[in-house]
């Protein structure tokens, strides 16, 4: 094996790279001393975890880790059970199309003002939840669990996700390591918060975590049958994987890579046999998923469809968001020439407009927009709940500011482990020089660090979200954990400097925390403010087709159920003209008993564009779990001119199923798009909750402070 100009070349680059992406992320990341102090408190707790693991027996670390894979197991099915939440947008519409296909078994044209035209990208998900959805029928589950099914089904994708990683840490750094990967697992909120979400994002982390496992052991393997029959799962999981998400093959493109700079002499030769499986079912599986989605899908999607060039429109300019004008323009050129050739144009106008100062402000704004946010878009993805229970104020609500802050403590943690585990490899690289070759290759991790590159570079050249980035976030947790086991190794080698930086460091954490809780007391749990809390949603963003428009003489009906005090209702509605709408409706808020809480009148000139319509009342207390029904009858309407209320077709996927919109009487298999809220006084915490926080907090750190005043007298004994 010999150290080549290429070899070095990939290595300090992509290592070089990294490090650059994670500081540079880290330093906008921290946005406060709390967070830092946050991250630090974190950083302690996993050095003295690894430290604790280090000495423990295999059957302690293998029955650790089936401690851990439970914990997470129940924390994720508890928090889907009783978040309720709601898939969104493009995930909803997957949904929805494979629901619709257990009777058509087909694609739509025209569902969702024509989705599944514009994205073919997504039939290989619709697909693979068709498939899912029609073995849950077939087992008896009834559609009304159709939702919380395939959010299981996402959390099954997550969990092999972390599965694949823990398997191949093991095999490459040992069981004390795939266990702190675990422990890490546990400590994130991602794990738990993401379990909801079921779309690309996530279910496609899968297939990429699993290449690199099974390209691990077909490495490692002896016997030609075991790499053949892994060479061509490998080859299905590439296709299956790429038809999910197209960021799959970055895994294969760091497979390659890697193999580039670790091949030894004969490798091609000896892998030929798995080599050539695996390309002969790549084809097979890529034809085999070309018939899959000609039967499925009846219409031509030639000019419809939105080219590739589109995404990397929408991330040419501002932070790379997703943006609808972009949207409507792609969707405007009729032919799949003119949508090229226009994006094309639009993206080179734009690139020359930037400048060149001005597209590396494109690229880093970019970066930060994928991976500095700390809470990957969990208030907004999970806010899409049905009805309240008492664990969304701290999600979602009034006190979900205690989970934000913890998240964003979290990825300050992870962006610096990761530069950490880049210092390290570097170092290592360097010291390696005057060694053997070997010594100056790269193990095992460095795949994982590759995959993690790929998935932060590929987002600089196309559109940018901070869901984006959770499709290699385990492979990022692998390079913590890594960062973490190479601290402590080389703490092991200066015991008496991990001592005393630990003392001082808790120390100094135990003081700052003890100050700030109690400058922190009087804000948090003593001063009230308003705090709003949502009691039944509808408004669930969807981006449908907003449905019929009211006519005069109809009136709509709303019907929904609380069973707690709410005093807000926000309408959801269209106004494109307001300055011209005289339209006038009247609306009134009742309950099953005939109780009138709202009577009053909306004028369309009032209104603003395109926003919610807030009513305020006085206080409404159920007695128990209480019906109320929304009225709005049109008093006078502009044929033209109107506000359009917006609501949802439930007709295959009910996002409400405790009310249902009638007009005129009559059940529409919709529900209309309204938010019931409930504005109150309160405190961000109670004094109780505050101080059992603080307690637990303090208490932590000094344990951690006392671990450091043991071992420092240990040393001394020794010594003495």
């Amino acid at each position: 094996m010999k150290t080549t100009v290429w070899n070095k070349l990939v290595l300090w680059v992509a290592l070089g790279l990294l490090l650059l992406f994670n500081a540079y992320t880290l330093v906008h990341a921290v946005t406060g001393v709390p967070i830092f102090f946050g991250a630090l408190i974190l950083l302690l707790l996993f050095l003295f975890a690894r430290r604790f693991l280090a000495g423990r027996t295999e059957r302690f670390l293998d029955r650790g880790a089936i401690l851990i894979w439970l914990l997470i197991l129940a924390l994720q099915t508890a928090f889907i059970l009783l978040m309720h939440g709601n898939i969104r947008y493009d995930a909803y519409w997957i949904l929805d199309q494979a629901v619709e296909m257990l009777d058509t078994h087909q694609f739509s044209e025209t569902l969702a003002g024509g989705y599944f035209t514009q994205v073919p990208n997504n039939y290989g998900l619709t697909i693979i939840t068709y498939w899912f959805l029609s073995l849950m029928q077939f087992l008896g589950l009834p559609s009304s669990c159709f939702m919380r099914a395939v959010q299981f089904f996402n959390m099954f994708f997550l969990d092999l996700s972390l599965l694949f990683i823990f398997l191949s840490i093991r095999k490459l750094r040992g069981k004390a390591d795939s266990v702190l990967f675990l422990f890490l697992c546990a400590l994130t909120p991602y794990v738990y918060v993401w379990s909801p979400y079921y779309y690309t994002s996530t279910t496609s982390m899968m297939f990429a975590c699993a290449a690199v496992w099974i390209w691990l052991c077909i490495r490692d393997s002896a016997s030609f049958r075991k790499q053949c029959l892994l060479a061509f799962l490998l080859g299905v999981l590439c296709i299956t994987g790429f038809k999910v998400r197209a960021t799959s093959l970055i895994a294969y493109i760091a497979i390659a890579l890697f193999w580039s700079v670790r091949h030894e002499k004969g490798s091609l030769k000896k892998h030929m046999r798995p080599i050539l499986v695996f390309v002969l079912s790549t084809v097979l599986t890529f034809f085999a998923w070309k018939g899959i989605v000609a039967h499925y899908v009846p219409f031509d999607t030639t000019d419809t469809a939105l080219p590739i060039t589109h995404f990397m429109m929408m991330g040419s300019r501002g932070d790379g968001s997703f943006n609808r004008d972009d949207l409507t323009y792609t969707i405007s050129l009729p032919t799949a020439e003119e949508k090229l050739s226009g994006t094309v144009s639009v993206i080179m106008e734009r690139l020359s407009e930037n400048g060149l100062s001005g597209n590396i402000r494109l690229i880093f704004a970019k970066l930060l927009n994928c991976w500095a946010d700390g809470t990957d878009s969990f208030t907004a993805e999970n806010a899409l709940c049905s009805d309240f229970n008492f664990l969304h104020p701290y999600i979602i609500g009034s006190k979900s500011v205690f989970l934000t802050s913890y998240a964003q403590m979290f990825r300050c943690l992870q962006l610096f482990l990761v530069s950490l585990y880049c210092v390290f490899s570097l170092v290592r690289r360097h010291q390696a020089r005057s060694g053997s070759d070997g010594a100056r290759q790269p193990d095992g991790m460095f795949l994982l660090a590759l995959n993690l590159l790929g998935g932060m570079m590929f987002h600089l050249f196309w559109e940018a979200s901070p869901l984006y980035s959770i499709a290699f976030a385990p492979f990022s947790y692998a390079l913590c954990a890594d960062a973490i086991g190479s601290s402590s190794t080389w703490f092991s080698e200066r015991p008496r400097l991990f001592s005393r930086a630990s003392a001082v460091l808790s120390f100094v954490c135990l003081a700052a925390c003890g100050i700030f809780l109690a400058v922190r007391f009087s804000p948090t749990a003593a001063e009230e403010r308003v705090l709003s809390d949502f009691v039944v949603n509808q408004h669930m963003e969807t981006n449908a087709e907003a449905g019929p428009a009211m006519e005069i003489g109809q009136t709509w009906t709303q019907t929904f159920e609380a069973d707690r005090e709410f005093n807000v209702l926000d309408l959801y509605y269209g106004n494109p003209d307001r300055e011209n709408n005289s339209s006038v409706y009247h609306i009134t808020l009742s309950d099953e008993h005939g109780s009138v809480f709202y009577d009053g009148t909306l004028l369309g000139s009032e209104t603003g564009y395109d926003l919610a319509y807030r009513i305020q009342f006085e206080p409404v207390i159920p007695d128990g779990n209480t019906v109320y029904t929304i009225s709005i009858e049109p008093v006078s309407q502009d044929s033209e001119n109107y506000i359009h209320f917006g609501s949802q077709d439930c007709s295959r996927v009910d996002l409400y199923p405790h009310g249902s919109l009638s007009i005129g009487g009559e059940d529409t298999e919709r529900d209309l798009s309204f938010r019931i809220v409930n504005l109150h006084i309160g405190t961000l915490a109670s004094k109780k909750e505050y101080c059992l926080f603080a307690l637990l907090l303090l208490l932590l750190l000094l344990f951690f402070f006392v671990k450091s005043l043991r071992l420092i007298y240990q040393e001394r004994r020794t010594v003495s």
